[in-house]
């Protein structure tokens, strides 16, 4: 019933029924009533003529008495005429004429009388039957009008029933028609929406694809510089082989000088410094791969001169960070223009293979351009997301649940986006491209790593903080100058800078002796 009555058509059907119903119900009352009212009076004319025939009966009645009364007075004057005769003198005879016309008389009037009996009997009979007719039918009457009016208290019970059903239904469906007007808007806000995005998408694509094409030109220009840097390392081991024939030449003049191991250098150059501290730490072998890091640095930086790359497609923050200014160091660097001011000229030019104090200016601050880059590229893609999951954040709460899967394709579309332009970084970074495949950077990376098992062993190339070693086997003569001196002096002054994962130990220069010790420390950690 309660499904029946969720349809409309069905709910009119069954009022339209109920009115058809009613209406047949008050024809029938009707004409119960129009027949109750011809039975009543038929009713009332049988009782009229029942009252004529009581009148009748009761005239024909007292008609009987009185004849009665008149026959027996005529026999009880016979009697008294008989008697009369027969005692005193007798009377004279009674005609038989007379006598038999009073007795036909008598014998008419006993057989009305009988008949009118019969005939009153037969009426009351009647009267009584009409009576008991009458009653049935009042009962019937009665009956069926309660039965119709019962039928008209369910059928208006049933009606209000139906009427506050219909009233509630209607509101349902106005309030249904309210909930597929919001839908509706949502709908359409959402298509809004997923058109926003599929442009972002588009967008995005677009700059995926200058990334790419930004990514392979890359590569090719890694692999130029890869082959520059083979070509240097060949030259670097040629200019080491001729260092150390001119060397082996010279190692049978220095009788009565002091023992120097600057090579072909100037005394006074920064390379010389470089090679002799390294040389009085570390073996001829083991000097290659150091000296092929300067080496390298030389190399990029001249590569990256004669060649500018262009800016990334789709990076509108690059053009920033090229021109931007390195950051501040964590120690004094104000000094370090003063730190190379009294080089003379010949260690400003250089010479092959070996690095120079302006290869040493230029690599730190290219490094310092390096961590600046990849801080700014890390604070652009931070604030980048930290927008997209608020945009995303205030569309879910504005939508609800409805928006879930392309909040998440839009998520993941600006993680791609983001890790595919965090692989395009522009060209300052380059400088470190021809150093991954270093033996020392390799070696750098596997003394980061937590390991105590040779921890009093020696490393090639490290150097401890305020560490000292042993003084070699050299042979020195009475004029000579103390060098024990002149290094705690110049140790006073020694500053520390740290650029890229990389410590540079510079000492201020002096009169007689400069020094510079490269260390090692854990890289900081990057992303290309």
């Amino acid at each position: 019933m309660t499904k029946t009555y969720n349809d409309i058509d069905v709910v009119t059907h069954l009022l339209a029924e109920r009115d058809r119903d009613l209406e047949l119900a008050a024809r029938i009352g009707q004409s119960l009533l129009q027949r109750n009212r011809l039975l009543q009076e038929h009713n009332d004319s049988l009782e009229e003529q029942l009252a004529q025939a009581l009148d009748q009966v009761h005239q024909l009645q007292h008609d009987l008495v009185k004849k009665e009364d008149l026959l027996r007075m005529v026999a009880s004057a016979s009697e008294e005429s008989e008697t009369d005769s027969s005692c005193s003198t007798p009377l004279r005879n009674v005609s038989p004429a007379a006598a038999s016309h009073v007795l036909g008389q008598l014998e008419l009037l006993q057989s009305k009388l009988q008949h009118l009996e019969e005939e009153n009997h037969t009426l009351r009979s009647e009267a009584s039957r009409l009576k008991e007719e009458t009653v049935t039918y009042e009962e019937k009457e009665q009956h069926l009008v309660s039965d119709c009016v019962k039928e008209l208290r369910d059928s208006n019970s049933q009606m209000v029933t139906l009427a506050e059903e219909l009233a509630h239904k209607n509101e349902t469906v106005v309030r249904h028609q309210e909930e597929i007007t919001l839908l509706l808007s949502q709908i359409v806000e959402l298509q809004h929406r997923v058109k926003e995005l599929a442009l972002e998408k588009e967008e995005l694509r677009i700059h995926l694809q200058a990334s790419k094409d930004a990514q392979r030109q890359l590569t090719a220009e890694l692999k130029d510089m890869a082959d520059r840097n083979v070509e240097c390392v060949e030259m670097l081991q040629e200019t080491q082989e001729e260092v150390k024939d001119l060397r082996n030449k010279t190692s049978a003049h220095a009788g009565t000088r002091r023992h120097l191991t600057y090579g072909l250098y100037p005394r006074d150059s920064l390379a010389a410094e470089i090679e002799g501290t390294m040389r009085r730490e570390l073996s001829v072998d083991e000097e290659s791969p150091y000296a092929r890091v300067f080496q390298t640095v030389r190399s990029v930086r001249a590569a990256v001169g004669r060649e500018v790359a262009p800016p990334i497609p789709g990076s509108g923050h690059c053009g920033t960070v090229m021109t931007a200014l390195p950051f501040p160091s964590h120690t004094n660097r104000t000094q370090e223009p003063n730190t190379y001011q009294n080089l003379p000229d010949e260690s400003q030019l250089g010479q092959p293979g070996s690095p120079t104090g302006r290869d040493l200016v230029s690599a730190l601050h290219r490094l310092s351009l390096r961590r600046q880059n990849f801080l700014c590229e890390h604070q652009y893609f931070q604030a980048e997301r930290d927008r997209k999951l608020q945009e995303l954040a205030g569309a879910e709460s504005e939508c609800g649940g409805s928006g879930r899967s392309s909040s998440f394709s839009s998520l993941s579309e600006f993680s791609l986006t983001s890790s595919c332009f965090k692989s395009f970084l522009p060209e300052k970074l380059q400088i470190v491209k021809p150093m991954e495949g270093s033996l020392t950077l390799y070696h750098w990376q596997q003394l980061a790593k937590p390991h105590l098992a040779t921890i009093l062993d020696p490393h090639p190339g490290v150097v401890t903080k305020g560490f000292r070693t042993l003084p070699q086997d050299t042979v020195y003569r009475l004029s000579d100058v103390e060098e024990d001196e002149e290094r705690r002096e110049g140790g006073e002054d020694e500053e520390d800078e740290e650029e890229g994962g990389i410590t540079f130990h510079v000492q201020k220069p002096n009169p007689t002796r400069r020094h510079a010790s490269l260390s090692s420390a854990p890289p900081l950690p990057h992303k290309h």
